[in-house]
C-alpha cells in the first residue's frame, strides 16, 4: 500500500497541471503542430480528429468533420486562467474569456490531463455544418 501510494506521489508530481497543459494545447495551435496538439487531447477526441481526413476524403468532400478543416485556435477559449478545479480524475479550467465559453474540461489519463474537447461547446459547434 505505501508502495503504490509512493508512486502515485511521483507520478502527481511529473505531471503538467491542468492550466499549464491549456497553455500548450494553445502553443501547439498557434505553431500549427496538430501532433502536439492532439498529444494533449483525451484519445476519443484524438482519434476522431486523426481519422477526419480520411473521413472528408471518402465522403467526397462533402462531410468534413471541423469546418477549419483542422485543429484550430477556435476550439480553446482565449484569455488567462482565472481557477482551475480538480476534482480527482477530473478537472475544470475557467479563463478569463472575452467569448462565452471560457471552461476547459480535462480528464486524468494515464497520470497526465488532457483536454476533453467532447465535452467542450466550441467542439460541437466546430463540426455543426455551416447554416
Amino acid at each position: 500500500m505505501r508502495r503504490a501510494f509512493a508512486l502515485a506521489v511521483l507520478l502527481s508530481a511529473c505531471r503538467d497541471d491542468p492550466a499549464q497543459v491549456l497553455d500548450q494545447a494553445r502553443n501547439a495551435l498557434a505553431a500549427k503542430d496538430e501532433a502536439a496538439f492532439l498529444a494533449l487531447c483525451e484519445p476519443r477526441a484524438a482519434e476522431l480528429l486523426t481519422a477526419a481526413p480520411q473521413v472528408v476524403a471518402q465522403s467526397g468532400r462533402v462531410f468534413k468533420v471541423l469546418r477549419d478543416g483542422r485543429p484550430s485556435a477556435r476550439l480553446l477559449p482565449d484569455g488567462e486562467v482565472a481557477t482551475v478545479e480538480e476534482n480527482g480524475h477530473r478537472a475544470i479550467v475557467l479563463t478569463r474569456s472575452k467569448k462565452p465559453g471560457g471552461r476547459v474540461p480535462m480528464r486524468l489519463v494515464d497520470g497526465q490531463w488532457r483536454i476533453d474537447l467532447l465535452e467542450m461547446p466550441q467542439f460541437a459547434e466546430a463540426i455543426r455544418p455551416e447554416r
